[in-house]
């Protein structure tokens, strides 16, 4: 399981960081496919899975540019973790959002930008949507 639960954190960072760089379906198909996909593998009742992979390629497809607002921002965030609920409750779901909207401030803000700069977001961002799920998998 543990093995499992590395390929999930990295394909997800992997595959989100690819649909930010150059290929968006990485991200907006691909990864919720995969991650139903080893969910159901997993022991996820079939109807749950397609909630998720649903859940997941609309959230993951969700606005979050310079053109949306922050609050859709965040919106956009929880949705993201939100999706994961198909597989049950862990307190990844809650915290997850909240790191990520706010390396997303500090990759945008000058002062930091170097630091948390772009790549890393997305990297990171995808990594905590695998930790969700792979969290959430051992308990099925």
């Amino acid at each position: 399981m543990e093995t499992l639960q590395l390929i999930v954190i990295s394909l997800s960072a992997i595959l989100f960081s690819i649909g930010g760089l150059c290929w968006k379906p990485a991200r907006r198909f691909i990864l919720p496919i995969i991650l139903s996909g080893i969910a159901l593998y997993c022991g996820l009742i079939w109807w749950k899975a397609v909630g998720l992979l649903i859940c997941l390629a609309i959230s993951l497809s969700m606005p979050y540019g310079d053109k949306t607002s922050y609050p859709l921002k965040a919106l956009t965030f929880i949705a993201m973790f939100a999706s994961t609920l198909w597989l049950g409750f862990s307190w990844w779901i809650v915290i997850s959002p909240v790191i990520v909207f706010v390396m997303f401030v500090l990759s945008n803000w000058k002062v930091t930008q170097n630091i948390v700069f772009w790549r890393v977001w997305e990297f990171m961002t995808g990594a905590y949507l695998g930790i969700t799920v792979s969290d959430l998998i051992t308990r099925l």
